[in-house]
């Protein structure tokens, strides 16, 4: 059975209609059969994005998170979120597997990426490998050369006659 990290945002409710939701959704594991670990709450927080209650169709933009780490099987975990997103007082429900957060970031190549592409390292290493082959230049070059045409150029103006 894997480790997961269970993630339930409740809509915007009071302490005793927390603590029932909160009941309620530690029951439902309990009853799939997950041995819960571990229980925390981070407090109230705003979401990062907007979140409609399902009954009264109200956006929830802020709310209080809950993290539960649980063993579970596979089959009883998709069972358990099927009914934990049909709570009406839950906004958002989620499980995330810990092996999955144990993988390395990748590394960030924005500013590379935003160089024209002569001078990115990897289309240097195309072209010295040979990689980049007529065709491929042909195309390259007629879509430079179409962005050209594409950008308004100012013309001298003539002289007035008289």
């Amino acid at each position: 059975m894997p480790l997961y990290e269970v993630t339930l945002i409740p809509k915007h409710l009071g302490k005793t209609e927390m603590f029932n939701v909160l009941k309620r959704g530690v029951n439902l594991l309990l009853d799939h059969g997950a041995v819960i670990t571990e229980m925390k709450s981070l407090g109230h927080r705003d979401l990062p994005f907007k979140r409609i209650a399902k009954q009264t169709k109200e956006p929830v933009r802020e709310s209080t998170y809950l993290l539960l780490n649980a063993y579970m099987s596979i089959q009883k975990r998709s069972e358990a979120l099927k009914l934990l997103s049909n709570d009406l007082d839950i906004a958002y429900a989620f499980f995330v597997n810990t092996k999955d957060l144990d993988k390395p970031i990748p590394e960030c190549n924005l500013d590379d990426m935003l160089k024209p592409p002569v001078y990115r390292e990897s289309v240097k290493a195309l072209r010295d490998d040979g990689k980049i082959g007529h065709f491929t230049r042909q195309i390259i070059y007629k879509r430079t050369e179409k962005e050209w045409k594409a950008v308004p150029k100012s013309y001298p103006i003539p002289p007035r006659r008289r």
